[in-house]
């Protein structure tokens, strides 16, 4: 599938390319690449991961799963020389995972310098996808992501995927963006998908109804220019 370009509105008046508008793409395959624009010396860069899908709950031991845990956000300061190309992948959402299975990983988000002279001002960002729920197990623990040497920035964590011994409402991790799907509930509705960019699926429940995981939600990454 090819990557989807969103124009977003004006973010600070003033300080933002004379066009006025960001760049965000998200995509759940392939990559883009973006050229600087001219007069354009640094960008921000929100970049997530895809969200971990959610686990399948399990009839025959009456267990359910748990929920697939947010992806990691990256926000940092890049400077650049108008004309580099940067390559950028954005994360797919993991799948929930059947009866008894676990949730897929959602997939790392990377923003990378492609070619241009400014090749040696910018490092990699990874923005890493959540980790999938686990069968009636406690949730891995989130990956850092890299913020690049020759950047500035930070890594805020994605959130962890609620577990529980019954079949109530649990929500699966946010990511920065928001909250994530959630758990199902016998005989009232399935596991709800990923919500927010990078967050987790819900999580199958125990019993005869609903017992499957849903996906995560794909990542994104955001451009904002400035001269």
């Amino acid at each position: 599938m090819a990557l989807t370009k969103i124009e977003a509105s004006n973010i600070a008046a003033g300080a933002v390319a004379s066009s006025g508008f960001s760049d965000a793409y998200s995509t759940v395959a392939s990559s883009v690449v973006y050229t600087v624009p001219t007069d354009i010396t640094k960008l921000l860069v929100l970049i997530t991961g895809g969200g971990g899908g959610g686990a399948g709950g399990d009839n025959t031991t009456g267990k359910p799963g748990s929920g697939g845990l947010g992806a990691t956000t990256v926000i940092a300061r890049v400077n650049v020389v108008p004309d580099d190309t940067i390559t950028i992948e954005v994360g797919a959402g993991g799948n929930g995972g059947a009866e008894g299975a676990v949730g897929s990983d959602g997939g790392n988000s990377t923003f990378t310098h492609t070619s241009g002279s400014g090749s040696g001002s910018m490092s990699t960002i990874t923005a890493p996808g959540g980790k999938g729920g686990k069968f009636w197990a406690s949730s891995a623990t989130p990956a850092a992501g890299t913020v690049g040497a020759n950047n500035e920035g930070i890594s805020i964590l994605g959130g962890y995927g609620g577990g529980t011994t019954t079949t109530g409402e649990v929500q699966a991790g946010a990511s920065f963006w928001g909250g994530g799907g959630l758990q199902a509930q016998t005989s009232v509705h399935a596991s709800i998908a990923g919500q927010a960019y990078g967050s987790g699926g819900g999580s199958g429940n125990n019993t005869t109804s609903y017992v499957v995981g849903a996906a995560g939600a794909v990542g994104v990454c955001f451009i904002m220019e400035f001269k």
